[in-house]
């Protein structure tokens, strides 16, 4: 009996692994950048230009051990900085749980969790976000190749949804003159006009 289960055991362990790799991620399961839209001003005179978004982790009846996401900036936008909340720097497990550039693999990366597990909404911190230039920007997420996928605490099938509208839109718009130079561009206009206006 025992040399059975000492030669099938590796058969039987992949068996189970890739049962479990198979079970579909659920829905439920996500972590998430809100508004997923946001508007800001960019003054180039400014000493900052800055705009925030939340990240937040829906884990409900999916309790995660953790795992690690990538933050990529596209368009006229840049990390500013990532302030944890309380839930992230005491519920969440201080010698897993992290972030920074460092690891990263693409601009940010944000990674959490708790072999206890985690479980419900909550919100894990504040992203600050640098306004480069007006126009359009989208911060994406990815999984984090370094601390891995989420997965359950059952260890066998992941289970967070990193969806393309889990980022966030950002849209920046140039600072409006000042109504001062409108009165100047306005009256300078008259000028020419009239001075054209003689000429003919």
């Amino acid at each position: 009996m025992k040399s059975f289960w000492s030669k099938n055991l590796k058969t039987i362990l992949a068996v189970a692994l890739v049962a479990g790799l198979s079970i579909p991620a659920s829905q439920a399961a996500s972590v998430y950048l809100t508004p997923a839209s946001v508007n800001g001003i960019y003054d180039p005179n400014a000493a900052s230009n800055t705009v925030s978004v939340e990240l937040w982790m829906d884990f409900t009846g999916e309790p995660t051990i953790g795992g690690g996401i990538d933050l990529d900036f596209q368009g006229p936008i840049s990390m500013g900085v990532f302030t944890p909340t309380s839930y992230f720097t005491s519920t969440a497990d201080p010698d897993f749980t992290g972030h920074g550039t460092a690891d990263a693999d693409n601009d940010y990366e944000i990674h959490f969790g708790n072999f206890a597990g985690l479980s419900g909404v909550n919100r894990l911190g504040d992203i600050s976000v640098n306004l480069l230039g007006a126009g359009e920007g989208r911060i994406l997420l990815s999984i984090n190749r370094l601390y891995g996928v989420f997965y359950g605490t059952d260890f066998l099938s992941q289970d967070v949804d990193l969806l393309p509208e889990g980022g966030a839109a950002i849209t920046a718009s140039a600072v409006p003159a000042p109504a001062g130079v409108w009165l100047l561009l306005t009256g300078l206009a008259g000028l020419a006009t009239r001075r054209y206006a003689r000429r003919g």
